[in-house]
């Protein structure tokens, strides 16, 4: 399954960058579309107010949800680093995290958030699975 792809076309039809991340990963979390969509809804657009990227915030709910079984925060765990390392591999890929600072080009910027969108949906599902390190 390409999870980068099925995101991106997500966004094409209207939704958020966090709704299309958590959402193209449901085979993987178990989480039905509405509700994804539902506990998604704030996270686009940075909290709706610039701040960290919602793909990125999308996919850390897809992986927070999936590996955190037990409902722990990861704190002393090889879980944290599986969080942290998603987070950096972003910030190496494209410089920042934070939705402002990575639309900062302007219309540039904008228009490559279905690449932000695909990038971060690979790499959680990757992470997910086991075939990425963290």
């Amino acid at each position: 399954m390409d999870y980068g792809k099925l995101a991106a076309e997500l966004h094409s039809t209207g939704l958020n960058c966090a709704q299309s991340v958590l959402c193209a990963l449901g085979e993987l979390t178990g989480l039905d579309e509405l509700t994804a969509k539902r506990i998604s809804a704030g996270f686009g657009g940075g909290l709706r107010d610039g701040e960290v990227c919602g793909a990125v915030a999308g996919g850390m709910m897809a992986i927070s949800y999936v590996m955190a079984k037990d409902g722990a925060d990861g704190k002393g765990t090889p879980l944290v680093d599986t969080f942290k390392g998603y987070v950096e591999k972003f910030r190496e890929e494209y410089g920042a995290v934070r939705c402002a600072d990575i639309k900062a080009g302007g219309d540039e910027g904008k228009a490559l958030c279905e690449r932000y969108i695909s990038y971060c949906a690979q790499l959680a599902a990757a992470l997910i699975t086991g075939q990425e390190d963290n």
